[in-house]
């Protein structure tokens, strides 16, 4: 399957209208973008683009698209709801992670739950000799449990676990996947640790956990985190710009993605959660800074000076 990447034309086009933007986003979108946005790399053959046609979703596509959470009157709860163990020397920290979320999803609450253990119906299978879950029973005991949680201040829902997971029998595995109509979705943590392709997993849990790993995978967990919520938000994924929403399917992918949307997916999420960019841009910097996540501070950091 091959991609060609779209033109300068086709980009403006699903940028759409912007004269009724604020002043500091018209800027963030217009403004020094072949500096700041890389284009989408050409894809290999193992990459997400190579074996998914997307067509890219238009600001005006998105507009019209009804299957997205918006936030309304109470309604403005992102809940976070740990599944299984995180008594594991290299699981990321899901507070800090949680930090990155209330900063991007600017407007929103995002409030992390008790953990809780996965439930007997929850469909598993062995799969190159670890236990991987299907993404269906997370789904479904997030739906079936809604009444447990404060449904006047929920918006969204989505479950983390250090299990591996697949969405069906025909996919080896998956980082994460939403269901977009019922506000829910699922992501793992243990295919982002940098030994997980390298070592068993009595091996990974008896080796420390290097600065180097701590970043590469705290990197990672807020990646794939935000991606999943922005899914739910009605971002579908991105091949506009090197992008927060661009599609991975490996490690190499992964690592390529920013922890930035481009300009066209930022219009799309702005639109709903009418935030300051100045001001989102500035806090992420900060936090970035502060738990040692240097290239993208420095985006951020850099992207700052063309919105002044």
């Amino acid at each position: 399957m091959s991609f060609t990447a779209p033109s300068n034309e086709q980009i403006a086009e699903a940028l759409g209208d912007l004269s009724k933007l604020p002043n500091t986003m018209k800027m963030a979108v217009t403004n020094g973008i072949e500096q700041s946005f890389e284009p989408v790399p050409q894809p290999g053959g193992g990459d997400w683009l190579a074996q998914h046609n997307e067509k890219g979703q238009t600001m005006q596509s998105f507009k019209k698209s009804s299957i997205k959470a918006i936030p309304h009157g109470t309604h403005k709860t992102i809940y976070i709801q740990p599944v299984g163990s995180f008594d594991h020397p290299r699981a990321p920290p899901l507070d800090v992670i949680v930090e990155f979320a209330k900063i991007f999803f600017s407007g929103c609450v995002v409030e992390l739950l008790p953990t809780v253990d996965f439930t007997k119906d929850m469909r598993k299978r062995e799969f190159d000799g670890r236990t991987q879950y299907l993404t269906d029973g997370f789904h479904n005991y997030l739906v079936r449990t809604r009444s447990r949680r404060d449904t006047k201040r929920e918006l969204l829902c989505v479950a983390v676990t250090m299990a591996d997971i697949y969405p069906d029998e025909d996919w080896s595995f998956v980082y994460g996947e939403a269901r977009t109509k019922e506000g829910v979705g699922v992501y793992s943590f243990v295919r982002l640790d940098p030994l997980f392709y390298r070592a068993t997993s009595k091996e990974i849990l008896q080796t420390p956990l290097t600065e180097e790993h701590r970043v590469i995978m705290l990197q990672r967990c807020i990646d794939t985190l935000l991606h999943e919520i922005g899914h739910l938000f009605g971002l579908e994924h991105c091949v506009y710009y090197a992008c927060l929403m661009n599609g991975a399917n490996n490690e190499k992918e992964m690592d390529r993605q920013p922890s930035h949307l481009c300009p066209v997916c930022l219009c799309k999420l702005h639109s709903t959660l009418q935030f300051d960019v100045e001001h989102l841009y500035k806090t992420f910097a900060n936090l970035c800074d502060k738990y040692g996540l240097e290239t993208e501070c420095s985006w951020y950091q850099k992207r700052l000076a063309y919105i002044h």
